[in-house]
C-alpha cells in the first residue's frame, strides 16, 4: 500500500485475492464500464424488500458502532450495484465518513474453536471468507446479518474466475488466464484444507461448495482492504466504486480508530461519490473486480521474453535482462513477472496507441 506521510495515517487498498479483487460495478459488457452515473433515486413511499434493506443499512451500523458513520452519504442501487449518494453538499476535503474499528470485520471474528484447526497455510483471505460463510449459515442470527444481506451474490460477480470456458477461451494466450487459473487453484486448496473443519463446527455446513467458497474468497478479496490492524471488511465504506484518475482513498487513523474518507472534490446532492480502490491495470480490474475502463491511465500490458537454452548466447542474453530489468512499483499491483519478462504502460490518445 501506498503511504501517506503522517505519523497516524496510512492508506488502505484493496487486497488483492490470492495475488489480485470486486464486485456487481460491471457494465453491461465484460470488457468496458462507462464511468457516467444516475443521480440519487428519490425516496419511494413504498420500498421493496432489498431498497429497505438499503434503507435501514446506514442507521443499523450507526446503532452497532454507537457513533455517526456518515451524515452526507446514502447507499442507494445503481446499475452498477450498491452505491454511495450524496445527500447533500460535500466540499474538497470534508470527511466524508468515518467506520469504527469496531464494526469492521476481519480473521479475528473466526471462532477460537475453529481458528485452532486451520492450518498455518491457509492465508487471511480464506479466513475471512470462512468468517462469511459462518453469519451467512446463522442467516437472520447473525449479528452481521444487514451487511451481509447487501452482498453480491453470485450471479452478480463477473470477475474472471466466474466465466465459462468458452468465455475464458477468449483469454487464454494472456497472463490474466494464467492468473485466474492460479486463483481457483488455490481456492480448491483452501476448501479442501476448511470444509471438513466448518462440517465439524456445524452441521448444516455439509451442503457448502467449492463454489460458495469461492463465492466468499471473491467477496473478499474485493472489498476488504488492508491497514495496519490487517485484512479487514469495511460496512459502508465498501459501496464506494472506483474511479481510476480519483484521488479519494480509504485511510485509517489509529489514534482514532477508525477509517474514513475524504473527498478530493465538490459534490453536489445526487451524485455518485467515487474513490480509487489503488493503480490498477485493466487485466487486474478484469481478475479482480470483474469490470474495466475506458482510457485506463495504469493500463499495462506484460511482454514474455523466451531465451532458448540451446542459443549460443543465452548466458549473454539472460544476464542483460536480469542487469536490465526494472521490477514493476509496488502500487502499481499488476500480475506476477518473472526473470524473462516486463511490463510496459498503454494508453490511448486520440485513437492511437501510445506506450
Amino acid at each position: 500500500p501506498h503511504t501517506i506521510p503522517l505519523p497516524f495515517i496510512v492508506t488502505a487498498m484493496p487486497f488483492r485475492a490470492y495475488r489480485v479483487a470486486t464486485f456487481t460495478r460491471c457494465s453491461q459488457h465484460r470488457f468496458s464500464i462507462s464511468l457516467t452515473f444516475s443521480s440519487l433515486p428519490q425516496y419511494q413511499p413504498h420500498l421493496s424488500p432489498q431498497s429497505q434493506i438499503l434503507h435501514n443499512f446506514l442507521p443499523w451500523l450507526e446503532k452497532k458502532a454507537s457513533s455517526t458513520i456518515s451524515s452526507s452519504l446514502s447507499i442507494a442501487n445503481s446499475s452498477y450495484g450498491n452505491s454511495l449518494f450524496t445527500s447533500n453538499s460535500i466540499q474538497t476535503g470534508d470527511c466524508i465518513l468515518q467506520v469504527p474499528y469496531s464494526v469492521q470485520i476481519t480473521a479475528d471474528n473466526l471462532p477460537p474453536e475453529i481458528t485452532t484447526l486451520i492450518g498455518e497455510d491457509v492465508g487471511n483471505i480464506a479466513k475471512l471468507a470462512t468468517v462469511l460463510l459462518i453469519h451467512k449459515n446463522f442467516g437472520q442470527d447473525s449479528e452481521w446479518h444487514p451487511y451481509i444481506s447487501c452482498l453480491p451474490p453470485q450471479g452478480k460477480m463477473h470477475n474472471t474466475i466466474f466465466w465459462n470456458e468458452s468465455e475464458l477461451e477468449m483469454i487464454h494466450g494472456s497472463s490474466v488466464y494464467q492468473e485466474t487459473v492460479y486463483h481457483k487453484s488455490q481456492i480448491e486448496k483452501d476448501f479442501l484444507a476448511i470444509r471438513p473443519v466448518l462440517k465439524s463446527f456445524c452441521q448444516s455446513f455439509g451442503d457448502f461448495t467449492c463454489k460458495d467458497f469461492m463465492h466468499a474468497c471473491t467477496l473478499v478479496g474485493s472489498r476488504a482492504w488492508g491497514g495496519t490492524k490487517g485484512l479487514s471488511l469495511i460496512p459502508f465504506a465498501d459501496f464506494l466504486n472506483h474511479d481510476g484518475i480519483s484521488e479519494a482513498i480509504v485511510m485509517s487513523d489509529d489514534d482514532k480508530q477508525c477509517s474514513e474518507v475524504t473527498a478530493d472534490r465538490d459534490y453536489v446532492p445526487g451524485e455518485q461519490v467515487l474513490i480509487r480502490y489503488g493503480k490498477f491495470s485493466n487485466a487486474t480490474l478484469m481478475l479482480d473486480f470483474g469490470f474495466t475502463i475506458p482510457h485506463n491511465i495504469y493500463d499495462q500490458v506484460q511482454i514474455q521474453l523466451d531465451i532458448p537454452k540451446h542459443d549460443p548466447l543465452h548466458g549473454m542474453k539472460l544476464d542483460l535482462l536480469q542487469q536490465y530489468f526494472v521490477p514493476q512499483a509496488n502500487d502499481a499491483k499488476s500480475l506476477k513477472c518473472s526473470v524473462n519478462s516486463f511490463t510496459i504502460n498503454i494508453w490511448q490518445s486520440d485513437g492511437a496507441v501510445i506506450t
